[in-house]
């Protein structure tokens, strides 16, 4: 891959996640120089935010504008796969607004396609940046856990998932597919090795006028042993712990992501249980951005990688088909 001395950027998509990568862009100093927006009333608004932009209804003229260097799509979930392909097969850098794609078999296709043509593919999982996950991982590492043997994640609450494409399962992918993509990010951030198998269980009980699933479980079973236990849910009319974290040696809860400023720490000294609070290390999303100039001007190794944003969605494909097939499934692309 060529280094590029400045860089200037693209998005597909000009809506509410589409401004937050175009300000993305340029706190991390990249030159925001296109839009290509399907709608409109969309593209007029990007002309008044941005009045320097070349703005595009059609991607191909997009690719085919000169310097730009990166493209980030912000689209619906099932036309990932697609416009991540043209962005690729042009030659020009790519980053995908997570989750990657809906299918393993597209996200490993463009896996090797950035391969084949020499360009960066990453998706945005900003959430690795998350004060609550640097702090866990700084844990972790330090060994005041041990060996983590057991992982949940919950999301939800009770109520309807609104009238948007998210709840058409055809365009989202599922109810998995939007927290699901941070929830196995994190945990194969957090649990080594390969992933043994994939349990899914979804259920359909009352929000009939939409396609998403109401409630799903996902059960993650390690080749080490170790265990996670994913759910999101539409139904939950009691909430619980919504990250927890078991290890030999101690343990972490983390709950209500955006309102708390600390984690529990659970461990032991002299014989008895020790609990402890941790504050959160910062938040910091604009890293994401900053590896991404740095890798490109610089050549520093990727954050996020596109063979594990593979893995997040092989997990997510699984979990689907398990719960359609009502049976426990192997991972494809495990490595």
């Amino acid at each position: 891959m060529n280094r590029i001395n400045r860089l200037r950027g693209a998005v597909i998509g000009y809506g509410n996640m589409g401004t937050h990568h175009a300000k993305q862009m340029e706190k991390a100093g990249i030159e925001f120089a296109a839009v290509c927006e399907f709608d409109q009333a969309r593209r007029e608004q990007a002309r008044i935010d941005y009045p320097h932009l070349r703005v595009f209804g059609d991607v191909k003229e997009l690719l085919e504008e000169p310097g730009i260097d990166l493209v980030t799509i912000v689209t619906p979930h099932d036309t990932h796969a697609e416009l991540a392909m043209q962005v690729l097969e042009a030659r020009k850098n790519c980053i995908l607004e997570k989750p990657m794609c809906i299918h393993a078999d597209d996200a490993a296709a463009l896996v090797n396609k950035a391969k084949e043509t020499g360009v960066m593919l990453s998706v945005y999982h900003n959430r690795r940046w998350d004060g609550w996950f640097i702090t866990a991982k700084e844990l972790i590492e330090q060994g005041r856990l041990g060996d983590v043997f057991c992982v949940e994640f919950y999301f939800g609450g009770y109520g309807h998932p609104g009238q948007w494409w998210r709840s058409d399962k055809r365009i989202s992918g599922g109810a998995f597919y939007d927290w699901g993509a941070h929830y196995m990010d994190w945990l194969l951030g957090i649990v080594p090795g390969k992933v043994k198998s994939v349990r899914g269980y979804s259920q359909k009980r009352l929000w009939h006028d939409v396609t998403n699933e109401d409630h799903l479980d996902c059960i993650i079973e390690f080749e080490s042993g170790a265990v996670a236990h994913a759910q999101t849910s539409q139904l939950a009319a009691a909430g619980k712990v919504e990250r927890r974290i078991l290890g030999t040696k101690g343990a972490i809860i983390s709950d209500k992501l955006g309102q708390q400023e600390f984690l529990t720490l659970y461990t032991e000294k002299d014989g008895e249980k020790v609990e402890s609070t941790v504050p959160y290390a910062k938040t910091d999303w604009l890293s994401y951005y900053h590896n991404i100039v740095a890798h490109l001007t610089e050549g520093a190794e990727l954050a996020v990688k596109p063979e594990q944003a593979l893995r997040v969605i092989a997990i997510l494909d699984t979990a689907t088909k398990s719960a359609e097939q009502g049976r426990e499934l192997t991972v494809p692309y495990e490595t």
